[in-house]
């Protein structure tokens, strides 16, 4: 039986609508429940093929499945008809892309064998297929030559990825794979399989990068346990490699990149770099000459604020354009061809909506959107019908809900720095009755986006506005911002965020008796401080993943990394020298001073912030005698990946709120009862 793919997705999404009806009550009525804001689309973002005449997604059979269905679908044919569907459910699919019409390539996670310490292991392994969209009961695995050196490889179980889909060339696409312990480049044949390697790597190489000719032109080494990249370039047809930039990265931290590849230059002999060139404030995107090393004026920069991402075509890897975030998201188009085509799709949706294009395929092109009350979406633009499809949500429960409205606020901070926060309202509107969260990010050096928050609407849905303020130490508005945080933590970065808060209340806003803080990460560290250092302002705290001990957290790292334990010194302070400021402002020296309930939670595979983090905090509170709860996930990480573990923390942080300045205050002796 054959399917059109508008009668597919358009009964999926019938589905959809009937199991997600909108509630007809207001305020604390109206709630939603958290698997309303986790549950995530059950298929795969759909991918057109280089001619713009297929389109292929994965649907799978149940929330949380991780293979299903691939479906193909043929969009030249009058009844855009369906080509093949195919069962992948014994598989987990991790990616996919189309090589060329005739060839879709698939990443797949089934079991394999590797050799490791001289036995052969069964153990989870990544391969690459490819597929026949027309026939789809022979797929070639990628490397088919190269089996010994490859499949056997323990280093390329884990892992695989494609470094050029080579334009020029469409029977061949480049992709990178251990040799041994070295990451090498390869050539592969996306009709046989068999693959030959053209470039090799050392132990240390972990990504590739190729120029306009298919040539390697940049390789990032990492080193320090994934902390420090060292980048290498060179012009086509140069053997030699030139180090071009060398930099830290940490896990808490979401700051811009130093030195990514942006795409093709204009020529064979250049590339765009999405980056901070030595002595500039702000990342921006550069033309980069690989023979002379050195960086050209900028295509995008802007005062104050950081280049947020670039938009690239996936095949050629031209720069298409580049998204800037300040207050609000601005997409910058560069592509002269495509600009008037976004033109004509952003007429279509609200200002506030974030719309990042593909490059064409055909005279078709995959676009998504995403803003204050929109999860985000997926739709195809068809240039020859003037016509745009809704494809995809990517939380469907939540398509047809009114979300909460984000407002920007600025405000002044007590020495005078002009800053802003976001102000997510609640159904019922603000006022002197309304009862709010202040949720500073986690990082620091991250960053809030005028866009979809999951936190913000969740607790703005239950009844509660939601201040997240830009403070001091976050990312996106240049260096020197970022870096005025170091050595402030439970400093400026703290009165920051109390000057917000200050600000809101001031005007009326919020009830100043009905005040709760909480965050995760770093934000549950400012949650703690807040508690301690403002216990008059908060009637309860919430910290998910804290660091609570700034002397042993820097000792830590120190210990477990020489690059992580360098930016945390630079950060944080050193546990020697600054000894005195970092007691003076870490949770654990201080947990006499709380006044409100404190409620914890921390996953015991939590590989950035160590569990004993908050071991050390619960214990504190126990002998100082403060009402505290402390939440212990099993299988948790420092993200709370797990949709059973962030459901938990949802409905634990919102019932705490709901007893302490909600709908349930003074009804609870023990506002931790039934945890």
């Amino acid at each position: 039986m054959r399917f059109s793919l508008f009668n597919f997705l358009g009964a999926m999404l019938f589905i959809q609508s009937m199991a997600n009806a909108p509630a007809v009550a207001q305020g604390f009525e109206s709630r939603m429940s958290p698997d309303h804001f986790l549950r995530t689309a059950n298929q795969t973002s759909p991918i057109l093929s280089p001619s713009g005449r297929y389109l292929a997604f994965v649907d799978y059979r149940s929330a949380g499945a991780s293979g299903g269905n691939l479906a193909i679908f043929d969009l030249d044919s009058p009844g855009r008809d369906q080509v093949s569907l195919t069962d992948l459910s014994e598989f987990s699919v991790r990616d996919m892309v189309w090589a060329n019409d005739q060839r879709l390539l698939i990443v797949i996670e089934t079991m394999g064998y590797v050799e490791y310490r001289g036995h052969r292991v069964s153990v989870p392994v990544f391969r690459t297929l490819s597929f026949d969209p027309y026939d789809t009961s022979q797929p070639v695995a990628m490397f088919q030559n190269e089996r010994d050196n490859v499949f056997r490889n323990v280093n390329n179980a884990f892992w695989t990825g494609i470094t050029d889909l080579l334009e020029s060339d469409p029977n061949h696409v480049l992709m990178p794979a251990f040799r041994g312990d070295n990451l090498d480049l390869w050539r592969v044949n996306v009709f046989t399989g068999d693959a030959e390697n053209i470039e090799r790597g050392n132990n240390n190489t972990g990504y590739w990068f190729s120029g306009s000719g298919g040539e390697a032109v940049m390789r990032v080494d990492v080193l320090s346990n994934g902390r420090r990249f060292q980048v290498h370039t060179r012009a086509p047809g140069e053997r030699r490699w030139q180090r071009t930039a060398s930099y830290l990265t940490n896990e808490l931290a979401e700051a811009p990149p130093e030195f990514e590849f942006a795409g093709h230059g204009d020529d064979g002999s250049s590339i765009y770099v999405f980056g901070r060139p030595e002595g500039q404030d702000v990342v921006g995107v550069y033309p980069f000459d690989l023979a002379a090393s050195t960086f050209g004026q900028p295509v995008a920069s802007s005062d104050g604020i950081d280049i947020t991402r670039t938009i690239v075509d996936t095949r050629s890897r031209a720069l298409l354009g580049y998204v800037q975030s300040d207050r609000t998201n601005e997409v910058v188009i560069l592509d002269e061809d495509l600009r008037p085509h976004f033109e004509r799709i952003r007429s279509e949706f609200s200002e506030d909506t974030l719309i990042v294009p593909d490059a064409f395929r055909g005279n078709r092109m995959i676009f998504t959107v995403s803003g204050p009350d929109e999860p985000g979406a997926v739709y195809l633009f068809d240039a020859s019908r003037n016509e745009i499809v809704h494809l995809r949500s990517h939380r469907p429960s939540l398509r047809d809900r009114r979300l909460s409205e984000v407002r920007i606020i600025e405000y002044t901070a007590s020495d005078g720095m002009p800053l802003f926060a976001y102000l997510t309202v609640p159904r019922d509107g603000l006022g002197q009755d309304t009862p709010l969260l202040l949720l500073p990010h986690g990082g620091p050096e991250a960053r809030d986006y005028y866009g979809f928050d999951l936190l913000a609407q969740f607790y703005a849905g239950s009844g509660y506005a939601v201040l997240q303020p830009a403070f001091r130490g976050s990312a996106g508005f240049g260096r020197a911002f970022a870096e005025a945080g170091y050595g402030e933590w439970g400093g400026l970065m703290q009165s920051d965020l109390m000057d917000a808060l200050s600000h809101i209340l001031d005007r009326g806003y919020a009830d100043a008796d009905r005040v709760c803080i909480g965050g995760f990460s770093y934000g549950g560290y400012a949650a703690l401080m807040g508690g301690v250092a403002a216990a008059d302002r908060f009637q309860c705290v919430f910290a998910v993943a804290p660091v609570t001990d700034l002397r042993a957290f820097v000792e830590h790292w120190q210990d477990e990394d020489d690059a992580a334990g360098e930016y945390w010194e630079q950060s944080i302070g050193h546990p020697r020298r600054d000894r005195d400021r970092l007691e003076a402002t870490s949770p654990t020296e201080l947990a006499s001073a709380f006044t409100a309930p404190v409620f914890i939670a921390h996953g015991v595979r939590d590989a950035i912030v160590p569990f004993g983090q908050s071991e050390i905090m619960a214990d504190a509170l126990d002998r100082a005698g403060i009402v505290h709860d402390f939440a212990i996930y099993d299988r948790a990480d420092h993200s709370f990946s797990r949709r059973a573990d962030m459901r938990s923390i949802l409905r634990l942080t919102r019932q705490l709120m709901d007893r302490t300045i909600g709908p349930d205050r003074g009804e609870y002796e023990d506002v931790f009862a039934d945890n």
